[in-house]
């Protein structure tokens, strides 16, 4: 199990056991994660659940066989992965901000896998804006091989090509998301949070 797993499970199942504990209230939940209200808390949990759940797609994405996958199977598990990243991009923003985590999230807002998310994903048809909007297509065969490339064929330059292992950049996320999911843990188990993991 990853790191980023164990810190979300055992938040996760903290939360869990506080919320069942019928000699317990709200309070508590809103105490434990260091907030004062129910709209902090839920901004949290649901940050959780969705940390959860996004990284089930990216496990799955990673036991895929590519080179047996007909392309729209690929599209999707390309797509999936890179929006499952998006949005663990945006509940770790979310739990940093209710949280009051400042530091260290420059890799999490810069991301390379969210920046290939935006241009072929995301905002492929219609990337940037005014006279600097241009198009992106990702190309299809470099999928079954494990790679996001694509280009742009009338970006301001004339040209743009964007390629990487899809595998390097899901890498490097995980390691930067590591990083700031081990602060959030610092920040609500405070010296007993290496215990939990």
């Amino acid at each position: 199990m990853s790191t980023i797993d164990k810190v979300v499970q055992a938040i996760r199942s903290d939360l869990s056991d506080i919320a069942t504990d019928h000699d317990k209230g709200d309070s508590d939940l809103y105490r434990f994660v260091g907030v004062k209200d129910s709209r902090s808390y839920n901004f949290i949990l649901d940050a959780f659940y969705l940390l959860e759940d996004t990284q089930l797609a990216k496990v799955s994405f990673k036991g895929s066989d590519f080179q047996k996958s007909d392309f729209g199977t690929l599209y999707l598990l390309y797509y999936g992965l890179l929006n499952a990243c998006y949005m663990q991009q945006q509940a770790t923003l979310v739990l940093c901000r209710e949280l009051g985590v400042t530091d260290g999230l420059d890799p999490i807002k810069t991301a390379d896998i969210v920046n290939f998310r935006n241009s072929f994903s995301a905002h492929s048809p219609n990337r940037g804006r005014g006279d600097e909007q241009h198009s992106f297509i990702l190309a299809r065969h470099a999928m079954r091989v494990g790679r996001v490339e694509g280009y742009s064929a009338n970006h301001v330059s004339g040209h743009l090509s964007l390629q990487a292992d899809i595998f390097q950049l899901l890498n490097d996320w995980d390691e930067s998301l590591e990083k700031v999911l081990i602060m959030i843990g610092e920040r609500i188990y405070g010296d007993e949070f290496r215990q939990k993991i």
